[in-house]
């Protein structure tokens, strides 16, 4: 709850491009969103006048918060922040539709109708956070249900005089109650519909995708100081057959939820160990690493270690040539664990590197404990290092605390000249980015190896100099 909080008050603008999936997800909820704000701030003015010429004050309030809180989401909308939008809606409507449901008497055999706009709210939590954290993507969609059964079977009967509507207004109450409720959610689920469908046909095709060849990495080169590669790290990619490239950051996190990522880890080991392998052929190669991102469901499986030993083996790969990158979110569990599957690796030579190292809840204790062999600087530190005095200190501190620990410390995202250069100055001797290299396909990246860097040596990028 702290970190949905801390999230909400950044108060951040959402992206919503055509160009993405998460920017054509964004448009639709930014529909959505204005959608529900207009028809809030209409119906909730018109009930509150309602109320306050019938003289029910209370009512007239809850009206009053309610069309509020339909002008801060659509002022939000617009302004494309969409996620501070949506929480506002999720919360307060609901807060807003209970209150106005307990003046939902029955009489004169009018039955209770304010509760059928929970549907539509409840729906459009779902639906536009289905890839959030547990409370805002099931908790509260199914508090909101709850709510609604109990009001729909009258399970808790409230009589408060003072919160009674009046009954002039409650036939026609009745019907534009069950006309929003029914309307609103249908539209809701068209609207939002096109990000199911997409979804469950993405999931499919990934299913398909390991048989059919359709993964491959891209490599993109680690370099020292000098310019030598020291190795690589692999990214994996996918190349759809009707689609073309899909971009990482639209299939991995639905390989996460749904388990996928489990086999799709291991065909990367598999495929890593493999070039490995054959790098150790040629004394060009034979000194390269590979790094390769594992993930927190793939690291946590019970039989990770037996795995990564048994490709090991079956390639011919050396264990220590392999390097294995975790994030935080990978050792979230029980340290103990995590400690024994890092170290029962770490004897037969494979090594370990901390990914995006400073952008999640790093801890001292957490580098004391494991037995890790690298550090890698988030490109977010890299990239505002020259115009963040602050970005700069903790790559300095970092690194010292490095050198203490005698870990490795490589720099990420590194892009042009003047960030090598304030990188270098201040100790850094180990680089990841577009200044050397982008991802490359195996044949480019040998190409590069073999014909640009016989002496050993990398080149500037020359769109980066």
């Amino acid at each position: 709850m702290k970190s949905l909080c801390r999230q909400f008050c950044r108060l951040t603008k959402d992206d919503t491009s055509k160009w993405t999936p998460t920017g054509r997800h964004n448009k639709r909820v930014k529909n959505l969103i204005l959608f529900g704000g207009f028809i809030t701030v209409f119906l909730s003015a018109g009930w509150g006048a309602y109320y306050l010429s019938e003289g029910t004050f209370l009512l007239a309030l809850i009206s009053l918060l309610s069309a509020t809180t339909g002008i801060v989401i659509v002022v939000l909308g617009v302004a494309n922040h969409l996620r501070s939008a949506a929480i506002i809606m999720s919360h307060v409507l609901l807060l807003t539709i209970v209150l106005s449901s307990l003046s939902d008497v029955p009489i004169d055999n009018i039955p209770p109708s304010i509760h059928m706009n929970l549907l539509p709210v409840c729906a459009a939590t779902f639906l536009i956070f289905h890839r959030e954290g547990i409370y805002l993507r099931l908790l509260l969609p199914v508090m909101g249900l709850l709510l609604f059964l109990a009001l729909e079977l009258n399970i808790v009967p409230l009589s408060w005089s003072y919160l009674v509507a009046p009954v002039d207004g409650r036939s026609v109450g009745v019907w534009m109650n069950n006309i929003t409720g029914v309307v609103g959610i249908s539209i809701v689920i068209v609207m939002m519909q096109s990000d199911m469908k997409a979804r469950s046909t993405l999931e499919s095709d990934m299913r398909l995708a390991i048989a059919r060849g359709e993964y491959h990495f891209h490599y993109q080169p680690q370099v020292d100081i000098a310019g030598r590669i020291l190795g690589v790290e692999a990214l994996l990619r996918w190349n759809h057959p009707t689609r073309g490239n899909i971009p990482p950051l639209e299939f991995i996190p639905l390989a996460e939820e749904t388990g996928l990522i489990i086999p799709m880890g291991a065909w990367g080991l598999r495929t890593a160990c493999a070039q490995l392998a054959e790098w150790e052929q040629s004394e060009l190669t034979s000194h390269l690493t590979v790094s390769v991102n594992v993930s927190a469901t793939q690291f946590r499986q019970p039989d990770f270690v037996q795995e990564v030993k048994t490709i090991l083996l079956l390639s011919g790969a050396t264990p220590s040539k392999l390097k294995l990158e975790l994030t935080e979110t990978a050792l979230a569990d029980d340290m103990d664990v995590v400690i024994k599957k890092m170290n029962a690796l770490k004897d037969i030579g494979v090594t370990w590197s901390l990914d995006d190292f400073g952008t999640g809840f790093s801890s001292l204790n957490l580098l004391k404990r494991l037995p890790l062999d690298q550090l890698k600087i988030d490109k977010s530190f890299v990239s505002d290092l020259l115009s963040d005095k602050r970005s700069l200190s903790i790559v300095n501190t970092i690194l010292h605390l490095s050198q203490n620990l005698n870990l490795m410390v490589i720099a990420e995202g590194v892009e042009n000249e003047k960030q090598l250069a304030a990188l270098q100055l201040i100790g850094c001797q180990f680089y990841q980015g577009f200044l050397f290299s982008h991802p490359l396909p195996i044949s480019e990246l040998n190409d590069l190896i073999e014909g640009r860097v016989a002496t050993g040596y990398i080149r500037r990028h020359p769109e980066s100099v």
